[in-house]
């Protein structure tokens, strides 16, 4: 049981505008409803949004259910949905590619490889390390006045290993970037799926990785992964003192597993701890009128967030 609040909206104009965005929402994704307006009132109201937040869940999204009074006072249901998981980063890692680049028997991997992340790059929007207005680039550079700085205090030999590995993240890096931005990667990963033949169990999987990508791709040829990025409404100077950017927690790195890479991380987890939310893909939807049926309109970025997580994993275990 609840009690009322001492002041209550008016009763008629509440329960009209409630039932009536109620009903609009129900018509948008298919939902049949209680009929809770003989209840008296606020129960009824109270009763219809608790059967709303129940019919709602859905696996794999959070749905975050408001009722708003609009600007001309009209009261309003309104859906807020995105992933119903936890934050993590995206970092894909282009060295173990450039390795692969190395080995003549690996190439045809490293083509195919190369050709997803060129789509990833050039096609879902996903910054790389060495472009210098990204949040990578930055950290890069940070960590090279480090290294340089650490020299002073004599500890020679990690300073050749971690100054061995930021040369080696830039050289590979941009091969790496030359390479995705060749015609052929770009455009041609269904004619490297056809003319690639995949015998190991590594190869098998650098084949089904291509496969998810081009038909990603072929299924979406004009979203990005960052299309329904929420938080846009918030000024710039906000935005970057307060919130983990999608840019700043999706990107290309140089690698996972170097001396760096341990520095890297470090610098990414401190800066991120100092942040109060992140910025993620998410739609909103107002139910003051007829809106028409759901359709998922994050289906592009929970699939291109599963090619990420299959990339990495091979990338992690290469041979």
């Amino acid at each position: 049981m609840y009690a009322p609040a001492p002041e209550l909206p008016s009763r008629s104009a509440t329960e009209r505008d409630f039932f009536k965005s109620r009903s609009y929402l129900g018509n948008h994704y298919g939902l049949e409803l209680t009929d809770f307006r003989s209840l008296p009132y606020p129960y009824n109201v109270l009763m219809a949004e608790r059967e709303l937040h129940c019919k709602l869940r859905v696996k794999d999204k959070y749905r975050h259910l408001t009722i708003t009074a609009q600007e001309n006072g009209e009261v309003c249901l309104t859906i807020a949905e995105t992933f119903d998981e936890d934050f993590c980063l995206y970092y894909i890692p282009v060295m173990p590619i450039y390795q692969l680049w190395q080995n003549e028997a690996h190439v045809p991997c490293a083509e195919l490889l190369t050709a997803v992340c060129a789509y990833l790059y050039a096609g879902a929007g996903i910054s790389y390390y060495r472009d210098e207005d990204t949040y990578m680039y930055s950290n890069y550079e940070v960590m090279e006045d480090w290294i340089n700085d650490d020299w002073n205090d004599g500890e020679e030999d990690e300073y050749a290993l971690e100054k061995a590995d930021l040369e080696n993240a830039k050289l590979q890096g941009d091969f790496m970037q030359a390479k995705m931005m060749e015609p052929r990667f770009r455009q041609s990963l269904d004619c490297l799926i056809t003319h690639f033949n995949a015998v190991s169990e590594f190869e098998k999987d650098c084949l089904a990785v291509a496969h998810t990508c081009l038909q990603l791709g072929k299924d979406f040829p004009d979203a990005n992964l960052f299309q329904h990025a929420s938080l846009q409404d918030y000024e710039v100077e906000d935005y970057q003192d307060n919130y983990v950017g999608m840019q700043e927690y999706i990107s290309f790195i140089g690698s996972v597993n170097d001396h760096l890479s341990e520095r890297l991380k470090s610098m990414v987890n401190d800066d991120f701890n100092e942040r109060a939310r992140y910025q993620e893909p998410e739609t909103i939807t107002c139910f003051n009128r007829v809106q028409s049926a759901y359709t998922d309109e994050l289906a592009y970025e929970q699939r291109a967030f599963g090619l990420i997580d299959d990339l990495c994993t091979l990338l992690y275990r290469k041979p």
